[in-house]
């Protein structure tokens, strides 16, 4: 009798492990993508909280320089040159004013002069800047993995907005 495997007998265990794996990347990079998203929700977060302390310690005049400090202490990204723009590796930041800012996730390595090829944008208020409690916090969706990513931030508040064509 002898000892080892057939060609074919390799070959099926191949072929099996090969749609395992295939089957398993799809939920991979989804998985992967949530963790991008979350981390944009936090670096927003961050940029609206450290703002409004700065406007408050101020009494309205912003000194931005020590904003842009602290977030790329804590993210390790870039201001642009004319500091209205904040790059990651995945997402371009924009602070409009103490309590709205926006993330697009690009679909390259943000450069802070082209992110217009973006999967989707994330635009979150700071609730503590009204009478009333803010809720208008918006995912614009560009692309279907974009889509996908903005109806999973529906559960935490965001609208959708699909702006697929």
């Amino acid at each position: 009798m002898k000892k080892g495997f057939t060609l074919i007998e390799l070959l099926v265990v191949v072929l099996i492990i090969g749609i395992l794996s295939a089957m398993a990347l799809p939920q991979y990079t989804a998985a992967v993508e949530k963790a991008r998203a979350s981390e944009a929700l936090i670096t927003l977060k961050h940029m609206l909280d450290v703002r409004s302390v700065e406007y408050l310690q101020t009494g309205g005049n912003d000194s931005e320089a020590a904003l842009w400090k602290d977030i790329a202490e804590v993210t390790g990204g870039t201001w642009n040159s004319n500091g209205e723009q904040y790059c990651t590796k995945y997402f371009m930041y924009t602070l409009m004013d103490h309590d709205h800012a926006t993330a697009q996730r690009c679909s390259t390595d943000a450069t802070c002069t082209n992110c217009t090829n973006h999967q989707y944008s994330i635009d979150q208020t700071n609730p503590y800047w009204s009478d009333d409690w803010r809720d208008d916090q918006e995912c614009r969706a560009i692309t279907d993995v974009g889509y996908k990513i903005c109806k999973g931030l529906e559960s935490n508040g965001f609208t959708v907005v699909d702006q697929r064509s």
